[in-house]
């Protein structure tokens, strides 16, 4: 198993910890907007800044065991991480487009001039979970794949 699959997966499981750390967050909130009491809002920061962190270390490690390794990354490697991004991209660009919708049409049907300002960073920290997660899922379905040279 290569460099990239490994922090692959390592990505999955931060980010599906993630996602089910929110899932709950939200189930005993009764609803998402989390900033509404002051608890669960430092709670879904920490959680964020937990995933955040273990995501740089992740990093940083694969990236000091690769330079010691001197691991080769080959074309293959090359072009299943160019389209798991592409991937990743559009699909985060689709998630964010359809919440800033959801948004716009629910405080248009309320006829509400301001929209809290915690909207906006929700939105961006589920886009970026959305990219990071598309991007793993890609590399490890991608990687999964046989290639018959006959």
């Amino acid at each position: 198993m290569s460099m990239s699959q490994k922090t692959a997966w390592i990505q999955l499981v931060i980010f599906s910890a993630l996602t089910l750390s929110w899932v709950i967050l939200f189930a005993i909130n009764g609803t998402i907007f989390y900033w509404q009491e002051d608890t669960f809002k430092m709670t879904f920061y920490w959680l964020c800044a937990a995933a955040f962190a273990a995501l740089v270390i992740m990093n940083v490690t694969a990236g000091i065991i690769q330079s010691l390794n001197k691991e080769i990354v080959d074309e293959r490697d090359k072009l299943i991480f160019r389209k798991a991004s592409l991937w990743a991209t559009g699909v985060s660009y689709s998630v964010v487009a359809a919440l800033l919708l959801v948004l716009s049409i629910t405080y248009m049907n309320e006829n509400s001039d301001t929209v809290p300002v915690y909207f906006p960073l929700f939105i961006v920290i589920v886009g970026g979970v959305t990219l990071l997660l598309t991007q793993a899922i890609t590399a490890i379905l991608l990687y999964g794949r046989r290639v018959d040279h006959g």
